[in-house]
């Protein structure tokens, strides 16, 4: 099931959400065919306010000096989103909206360079996943037509990423995405001292 949505996901155009810059709530998203999206009629929930729409819940999962954490769960029971925001500076901060999953988080490289201390935030993000939300894998992706496919490769294996090979079982069938994996190390239980 989390399979097929997040198939579903992917097939949307990729969106830059390496450092996304986030869109005023009524602001007018480019659709599919890359122009403004046509208003759609509201949705009635049972049980909703009432008003016709109800928002996507957000809830704050951690909060520290440089991480913060935060979910948001469709009310249309999509695969959860999280966004990881990861202090550098006081002028400079790393932001990621990943895709959750029971077991696994997906994360998309946009085109372009990767910002400055991505991978002390990337680092501070795959702590915090297998930590505190015991994910089993981390999946990045990104676009087989870029021109830097080699260097994105070399750069992320050399923090711990490797080629995750097609027909994978955790990974949606896409020729056009080159996905890397991050295995999280197998944490044993405490063995009880009687």
């Amino acid at each position: 099931h989390d399979l097929a949505n997040l198939t579903l996901l992917l097939c949307v155009p990729p969106v830059p959400c390496w450092c996304r810059i986030w869109a005023a709530p009524n602001a007018r998203l480019q659709g599919l065919c890359g122009a403004p999206d046509a208003p759609h009629p509201p949705l009635k929930i049972p049980g909703g306010r009432g008003t016709g729409r109800d928002p996507p819940l957000h809830v704050l999962l951690h909060k520290d000096g440089r991480l913060t954490v935060t979910q948001v769960t469709s009310v249309c029971g999509s695969l959860p989103i999280l966004h990881f925001h990861y202090q550098l500076s006081e002028q400079r901060n790393a932001c990621w909206e990943t895709m959750f999953t029971s077991d696994s988080l997906f994360l998309e490289i946009p085109e372009g360079s990767l910002p400055e201390g991505s991978k002390e935030g990337l680092t501070s993000l795959l702590m915090f996943s297998e930590e505190k939300l015991g994910v089993s894998h981390v999946f990045l992706w990104f676009s087989k037509s870029r021109v830097d496919q080699a260097l994105l490769t070399r750069t992320f294996h050399y923090i711990g990423f490797e080629i995750v090979k097609p027909g994978h079982p955790l990974i949606p069938p896409r020729a056009d995405l080159v996905f890397l994996g991050y295995s999280m190390s197998p944490t044993c239980p405490e063995s009880e001292e009687d």
